[in-house]
């Protein structure tokens, strides 16, 4: 239940993986959106799970920690100049990608999202400061589950909310 609602409340807000699955729906259609937001809750599932298997691994080790921080930085400058400089072009509907290719996209633009793992060390140090201590697997599994399940009701929504301007656009 703590993952649903975590994941849900941070995924919320626009941000580089909710806005890639409304582009994707506006401009391919309703299935492609929601492969990639398939594609992208499946790998929230799994950072999930590292960043709440590994807690006590990483909040000891200050390297580690660095070096989530630094791949983030980088990761996010990079993605910045990229779409400074990327050039507004008109994208038709295609039928032609494979349902592979779109959930592919979602796990890479949700993959290149670095804050994830830090995001949910302090939501796992959180629940172990008050009592919720994950030491057996079954727990991290089903934390990981509500994770990701949080994730995908966020990018559903998503996906039905450019659905909805996509209805209003046409009439």
């Amino acid at each position: 239940m703590f993952g649903v609602l975590f994941s849900a409340l941070g995924a919320t807000a626009p941000g580089l993986i909710n806005l890639s699955v409304a582009e994707r729906t506006l401009t391919r259609g309703v299935r492609p959106g929601m492969m990639v937001a398939t594609g992208a809750a499946l790998t929230q599932l799994i950072y999930t799970f590292i960043a709440v298997y590994f807690i006590d691994v990483i909040i000891k080790n200050e390297i580690i920690t660095e070096s989530i921080n630094w791949a983030a930085c980088v990761i996010f400058l990079g993605l910045g100049v990229f779409y400074f400089f990327k050039t507004a072009a008109t994208v038709k509907p295609s039928k032609s990608a494979s349902d592979r290719k779109h959930f592919g996209y979602g796990l890479v633009i949700a993959g290149m999202n670095m804050l994830i793992i830090p995001t949910w060390i302090f939501i796992a140090i959180w629940l172990k400061s008050n009592g919720f201590d994950f030491i057996a697997i079954r727990e991290i599994i089903f934390i990981s589950l509500g994770s990701g399940i949080g994730a995908l009701l966020v990018f559903v929504g998503y996906v039905r909310l450019s659905r909805y301007i996509l209805d209003q656009k046409s009439n």
